[in-house]
Parts: C-alpha cells; structure tokens; sequence
C-alpha cells in the first residue's frame, strides 16, 4: 500500500519535471483565480454589485426628475393642481375653498 502512494508521488514529481512549463502555467492560473486578493471570482462578484447599483442609480434619477416636475407644478402657484392634489388626499372636500395666503 506505501508503495502505491510513493509510486504515484514519483510519477507526480516525474510529470512535473517533465512538464514543468504546463505545471507552472497551472499554478499560475489558480493563484489568479482563486487564491490571490483581487482573484477573478471577486471580480465578477464586483461587477455585478456595479451594475445593480448603477440600475439603482437610474431608477433613482427617474424618480427624482418626476419629483422635481411635481414640485414645480405646486410652486408654481397653479390652484387647480394644488386643489387636485389636496381633494386627492383627501384634505379638502368638493364644497372647501382654498386660501393661500403669501408672507
């Protein structure tokens, strides 16, 4: 049984020596993608982080140009959009008037 362990070791060390070029390149490749800091499984693992926040960030401008297109209907002082939106809500009824009164 030791010798079928140390027969395979050999022939191991023996393959290696005899392709040293193809074990080196191996090495090489698995400290690359799986053993090193910036290794490319973390890569990929960024990048798709990267391009989620960046959708995010889409979406968030989308919603901030709406917000800012509301805003500037209500400051415009446009009463019938401020008596939708307030009849909207509910804060007002239909019989209400509304006072706006400017410091």
């Amino acid at each position: 049984m030791r010798t079928k362990v140390f027969d395979r070791i050999k022939a191991l060390f023996n393959w290696i020596k005899n392709h040293k070029y193809i074990f080196v390149t191996i090495v090489f490749l698995a400290i690359i993608i799986v053993v090193d800091d910036n290794n490319m499984i973390s890569h990929i693992k960024n990048k798709a982080t990267i391009d989620k926040l960046t959708d995010e960030i889409r979406e968030m401008e989308a919603d901030s140009a709406e917000v800012q297109d509301k805003l500037k209907l209500y400051t415009d002082g446009d009463l019938s959009v401020i008596e939708d939106v307030a009849r909207a809500q509910g804060l007002i009824k239909k019989d209400e008037d509304i006072y706006i009164i400017k410091e």
